[in-house]
């Protein structure tokens, strides 16, 4: 099941797994998996059936190009706002706010692309994301989220030197790594205690710290010339279009700001919903169970579905991570018929609740 979610042609992917086979586990060798409830799993193969009989996994061109659409027509309006009221106080806040809110939907929509969400072919996806990612948004790799999603195991994308293409959409999405895993890491950070340092190290400094001075060194330092000539154009078009008004210093304070603004967008929205409630050990469930119990939705609204890219649909995200995120209202009651069905926890918080509980300390192992 976790295969399957990222990969829906299961015979065209067998083509490459078939040289990988070893053999097959007899069925008294001990296995890792802990108890499964089969019905529960014949119910979630049922049901992503009937997901695709509703063609709910083919995405909508028309959304995502009005999506590209607004996110360059915001990139204009920044400038536009600068060259007629000119570089004052006032013209400038507001233009670092829109290009702001510019990148944190580019962030989206290379989500979207890094889940092979929007093309049939993922080669395009993933070429489409290296646009995203280098022209708008100048980062490594075409962005890690979408190269490694979280594993089922001790490997997480925190704290790697790159993305590992190798493992590209082969994983599933899981918790942030447990204290049990995080210990044996290079750089251990007590995850248990993350809501007393988040305020230090989250907001403020992740975006232009960890993504921008870090993804710029790997670049330098294992030469990778692709993502360094993608950062280069970026740079250039920013520093074209704002040097002439700010001159270099002003034009860095401005990309300065505006990475911070979007540093603080990035940290509380993609957290607001990961907030687990088992993370201590690894529980070796079946998939729908691991999912339901390492994520939670936030209250839809016009807004907060735009706002969030669609990520308050976060429980949907996890159990078909493949899928157009503007089908997502559509699967929820589904979802949510299946979760009452078998006694599951389906759990939707109000916005201002979702970003309280990311700094409230919380009962359990993971306290």
């Amino acid at each position: 099941d976790a295969f399957h979610a990222f990969h829906q042609d299961l015979s065209f992917v067998r083509k490459f797994l078939q040289p990988l086979l070893i053999g097959e586990l007899a069925p008294e060798e001990p296995s890792q998996d802990g108890p499964q409830n089969t019905q529960l799993i014949e119910d979630f193969r049922a049901l992503r059936q009937a997901v695709e009989d509703m063609k709910l996994f083919e995405a909508k061109p028309a959304f995502f190009g009005l999506l590209l659409g607004h996110i360059l027509a915001m990139e204009v309006l920044a400038w536009l706002m600068i060259y007629l009221l000119g570089p004052g106080w006032l013209p400038s806040i507001l233009a670092a706010l829109i290009l702001a809110v510019s990148q944190a939907q580019s962030w989206c929509l290379q989500h979207d692309l890094g889940h092979t969400s929007i093309f049939r072919n993922s080669r395009w996806n993933h070429l489409a994301q290296q646009f995203v990612m280098g022209q708008l948004k100048v980062r490594v790799g075409a962005g890690l989220h979408g190269e490694l999603p979280w594993p089922l195991g001790p490997a997480s994308p925190l704290g790697l030197p790159g993305p590992r293409r190798a493992w590209r959409a082969a994983l599933p999405h899981r918790p942030p790594v447990s204290p049990q895993y995080g210990k044996k890491k290079r750089r251990y950070l007590p995850y248990n205690h993350q809501h007393l340092y988040f305020f230090l190290i989250g907001p403020p400094l992740l975006t232009l710290v960890n993504f921008e001075v870090e993804n710029l060194a790997y670049m330098l330092v294992c030469m990778q010339w692709t993502d360094l000539l993608w950062a280069a154009s970026f740079y250039a078009r920013f520093l074209l279009s704002y040097v002439p008004f700010y001159g270099i210093p002003g034009a860095v304070l401005l990309f300065v700001a505006v990475r911070v603004l979007e540093s603080h967008w990035f940290v509380w929205i993609t957290q607001m919903n990961h907030i687990p409630r088992e993370i201590g050990h690894e529980k070796h469930r079946d998939w729908a169970s691991s999912q339901l119990a390492a994520t939670c939705n936030v209250e839809p609204s016009l807004f907060i579905d735009w706002f969030s890219g669609h990520l308050n649909f976060q429980i949907e995200h996890h159990l078909f991570p493949t899928m157009p995120r503007h089908n997502y209202r559509r699967v929820a009651p589904l979802v949510k018929a299946l979760c009452a069905k078998h006694g599951l926890s389906y759990e939707v918080k109000p916005f201002l609740t979702a970003l309280v509980d990311i700094v409230r300390p919380r009962p359990g192992p993971y306290q």
